[in-house]
C-alpha cells in the first residue's frame, strides 16, 4: 500500500530524510497533542488576513443540557480565540466509522447546549483551572492571546466579548481527524456555506514517522471545508465594534445607575487614574511606580461593576490580596466571579452601600501605591 511521504532535509544538506504517514495509536494521543500543542489548528488556514490564536478552555469540557447542569456530554475540547469566539473541537480518527455522519449531529448537540447553557463564570473557572495545572496565569495568557506586551488589556472586556459570541450564536465548529472522510467534507462544505454565524471546518493532522527511527515524527496540520464563498460570508460578519464614549455607556443604563458610575468615573479621574473603553463597557487602570497600568475595577452595560484582584504588580497575592478581598466580602455586596474578579449587579439595595465600597476601595489602591513608592 503506498503511504504519503514527506521529507526533511539532513543536517549537512545533501540527504533527505524520508517519514511516511502513520497513524495514531488512539484517540487520546490526538486529543493529547491538541490539548499541549493549540497551534496544531492552524490559524493561519483558517483566517490568513487575522491568523487565529487560541487559548485552551478545557479538555473534556462538560455539555449540560438543562436538566444535568453537570455535564451531559463531554466536548473533546473547548478554545478561545483572540476574538472570543468559542471554538468547539472533537477528535475522531479515521478508522472511527462515527467520523462520517454521527459525529455531525453530536458537534450540534455540543454547539446547542452549550451555547444555551453554559454561563461565562463557568467558562472562566474552567479555563482558570485550565491554566493553573499548566503553571500559568490566566490573565497573562489572556494578554498573550491578545498579543499585548505591556499589559495594557482589558480581562472583563474580552470576558463579555465571549459572552456576546455565545449569546449572538458566533461559534466555530471544528472536526479533528487524520484523515476526513468524502462524506464529512461535504457536509463540512455545505454546513460552513450556510450557516451565517457559525463557522463549520475540518482539520487533518497527518502523522509522518521515519520507519527507521520511531522518535523522528513530524505533524501536518490542514483544514478542508473552507470555500472562498465561506471565507467571504463569515469576514462579512465580523468586523470590531467601536469603543464606547462614555455618553454611549451612560445612555445604556437606568437612572440610579448612571449617578453611581458618574461618580465613580470623576472620583477616579480625581485621583489620578486612567480611564480605558471598550465596546461593552470600561476599566479603571492605576498607573504604577514604574509607570505601567494595572486594573482594578471594570463597570459594563449589564449593569454590573466588577473588583480585579489579579494584577499582582498591583494587589500582590498573599495577605494583602486575602485582606481586601475579605473587606470586600464581608460587605455582602459582591460575588466570586472567578478566581480573581468580584462582581455585583447595581440594585437599588446594594446601590445604597456601594459608594461607600467604591470609596474603601480607592482608598487601598492608593494606599497600595504609596507603599509601593516608598
Amino acid at each position: 500500500m503506498h503511504k504519503s511521504k514527506i521529507f526533511l532535509v539532513g543536517e549537512r544538506g545533501d540527504s533527505l530524510i524520508a517519514l511516511e504517514e502513520t497513524g495514531y495509536m488512539t484517540e487520546s494521543t490526538l486529543q493529547g497533542l491538541l490539548t499541549k500543542y493549540p497551534d496544531l489548528l492552524p490559524g493561519d488556514q483558517i483566517d490568513p488576513e487575522s491568523p487565529r490564536r487560541w487559548l485552551l478552555v478545557s479538555q473534556e469540557m462538560g455539555v449540560p443540557d438543562g436538566a444535568t447542569e453537570g455535564g451531559r456530554w463531554s466536548l473533546d475540547h473547548l478554545f478561545l480565540d483572540q476574538d472570543g469566539i468559542p471554538t468547539f473541537v472533537e477528535c475522531k480518527r479515521a478508522t472511527d466509522t462515527r467520523i462520517r455522519r454521527e459525529v455531525v449531529a453530536q458537534m450540534l448537540d455540543y454547539a446547542a447546549n452549550g451555547i444555551q447553557y453554559w454561563s461565562i463564570d463557568r467558562l472562566r473557572q474552567s479555563a482558570a483551572e485550565s491554566a493553573e495545572r499548566r503553571g500559568e496565569s490566566l490573565d497573562d495568557e489572556i494578554a498573550r492571546l491578545l498579543d499585548e506586551v505591556d499589559s495594557a488589556f482589558d480581562v472583563e472586556e474580552f470576558w463579555g466579548q465571549v459572552e456576546d459570541n455565545l449569546r449572538s450564536r458566533r461559534v466555530r465548529l471544528v472536526f479533528v481527524a487524520d484523515s476526513t472522510p468524502k462524506e464529512l467534507r461535504r457536509l463540512v462544505e455545505f454546513l460552513n456555506e450556510e450557516m451565517t454565524h457559525v463557522e463549520v471546518l475540518a482539520v487533518e493532522i497527518k502523522q509522518f514517522q521515519d520507519k527507521d527511527r520511531e522518535s523522528q515524527k513530524a505533524l501536518v496540520p490542514r483544514v478542508v471545508g473552507l470555500t472562498e464563498m465561506a471565507r467571504s460570508a463569515k469576514k462579512s460578519t465580523s468586523k470590531r465594534r467601536k469603543p464606547l464614549t462614555r455618553e454611549q455607556f451612560m445612555e445604556k443604563l437606568p437612572p440610579q445607575s448612571q449617578v453611581f458610575f458618574q461618580r465613580s468615573l470623576d472620583l477616579a479621574e480625581a485621583r489620578g487614574h486612567v480611564i480605558e473603553w471598550g465596546t461593552i463597557g470600561f476599566s479603571i487602570r492605576a498607573y504604577l511606580p514604574n509607570g505601567r497600568l494595572a486594573t482594578f475595577a471594570y463597570g459594563n452595560v449589564r449593569n454590573e461593576f466588577h473588583v480585579y484582584l489579579g494584577y499582582k504588580n498591583l494587589i500582590p497575592s498573599g495577605e494583602v490580596e486575602q485582606a481586601l478581598r475579605s473587606k470586600l466580602s464581608d460587605l455582602n455586596i459582591f460575588k466570586e466571579s472567578g478566581k480573581w474578579t468580584l462582581k455585583t449587579s447595581l440594585t437599588k439595595e446594594n446601590l445604597v452601600g456601594l459608594d461607600e465600597v467604591y470609596d474603601f476601595l480607592l482608598d487601598e489602591v492608593d494606599s497600595i501605591l504609596e507603599t509601593k513608592r516608598e
